[in-house]
């Protein structure tokens, strides 16, 4: 091995010890592959390279040995590469994933030494992901059905492609890094289930340019969203303003008001059974009573008094109840006092978990990476503290899974 450009680890390494073997095959969007490897060693892993030799047309050797530190490998020499690949490697990931590439793996055909790895590691009992990027004309067609459908009888994971403008791509680099960690480390246990996640903060308007809302940036719903996802669920996000982007791998729902958002809530609720729902958006408690037509003028008011009123919970406006139901709860305590404060919480709400964080703590909560948080149940409290708001998703994702296994 090589020594890579330093990288500078990100906040959080779930990937920390895993060894991940990524093919590269030839279709345009191979360029996504070097930014993925190196999102994949930020995150703790080590990743070789095996490419078909259609790929290195696209891409050159020298810039993936760049990225990832290995010297990437193409041809199949007799030194059983493809052995020595699938004992280092946990897990195969080939993106992007060509339909003749993919064809092949179905088949047996190992004239390549992509392929004979990839067939290789799963005869190991190694996980084998694949991220199909092609024309859609390609995707949409019954022999691509056939392989997608023969591959996932062979345990093969499929990671789908991001879908826009008419096209199979390459989904973005930070939801695909998520599912190949979640996938790595969890497996496909949320299979089958169907999530409802809130994230984001709504807006209640004041005038046509006045609004009262809060600086929470949906990144915690995010990620609960992406982990679930990732895992093998259906996941439906309801959201309201937000600096991050939704998961491609959801279905997406916005709401500009608390009602909205509540409304959405009750159809979805409604039209669907859920196995768990997972309120992490910060809807306003508050709004205006009177909402002004027009412009109230600075210049001419010297006071202005607005009078609020609750909004509706929409923690509280499902439907049918769902078998899970997780909450936040921001707070201004800390300790016990955070703890008493959660478990009324779990009562008020009738809940099955609670999140609870100190709204106070120096670079915690709205708008920041970490929570100082504590997860409260009613048969446990985990002081998680100082947390990054990806540890947290996952610890969120892994009650939920739990809860679904015992019948919850």
């Amino acid at each position: 091995m090589g020594l890579p450009e330093e990288l500078k680890p990100r906040e959080t390494t779930p990937l920390r010890g895993r060894r991940i073997v990524l093919g590269l095959t030839a279709s345009s969007s191979i360029y996504r592959s070097i930014d993925l490897a190196r999102e994949l060693i930020r995150m703790g892993a080590s990743v070789r390279v095996v490419m078909t030799r259609a790929s290195t047309r696209l891409i050159g050797l020298d810039l993936v040995y760049w990225a990832t530190g290995w010297e990437p490998l193409v041809e199949s020499t007799g030194r059983t590469e493809h052995i020595d690949l699938a004992k280092w490697g946990d897990i195969m990931v080939v993106a992007p994933a060509t339909l003749n590439t993919m064809g092949k793996i179905v088949s047996g055909i190992l004239d390549e030494l992509l392929p004979l790895t990839a067939t290789t590691m799963m005869g190991d009992g190694k996980p084998l992901v694949l991220v199909p990027a092609m024309n859609i004309r390609l995707y949409n067609s019954p022999q691509y059905k056939r392989v997608e459908e023969t591959l996932r009888g062979y345990g093969a994971i499929i990671i789908k492609p991001f879908i826009e403008e008419g096209k199979a791509k390459y989904p973005p680099i930070p939801d695909l890094a998520h599912c190949i960690d979640a996938v790595a480390n969890r497996g496909l246990d949320l299979q089958g289930a169907r999530i409802l996640v809130t994230a984001g903060a709504t807006l209640e308007k004041i005038d046509p340019v006045r609004a009262i809302t809060n600086p929470s940036s949906g990144l915690m719903g995010v990620l609960v969203a992406r982990e679930a996802a990732c895992r093998g669920a259906l996941v439906d996000i309801v959201h309201g303003r937000m600096s991050v982007q939704a998961p491609y791998n959801t279905a997406r729902y916005y709401a500009e008001t608390t009602s909205e958002m509540a409304s959405l809530v009750r159809e979805l609720t409604s039209k669907y059974k859920y196995d768990a729902a997972i309120f992490a958006a910060a809807p306003a408690d508050f709004k205006p009573l009177e909402v002004r037509e027009s412009k109230i003028p600075s210049a001419s008011t010297e006071r202005l008094v607005v009078t609020l009123v609750p909004t509706e919970k929409v923690i509280k406006s499902t439907s049918t109840r769902p078998r899970i139901t997780v909450g936040f709860a921001a707070e201004t305590a800390s300790g016990e006092e955070l703890v008493e404060r959660a478990k009324r919480k779990l009562d008020e709400y009738g809940v099955d978990l609670v999140v609870a964080h100190n709204a106070l703590t120096k670079g915690a909560g709205f708008s920041e990476s970490h929570l100082d948080a504590i997860l409260v149940s009613r048969m446990d409290v985990r002081r998680m503290g100082m947390t990054h708001k990806y540890t947290i998703s996952r610890e969120i994702v892994d009650f939920v899974s739990r809860e679904i296994k015992r019948g919850g």
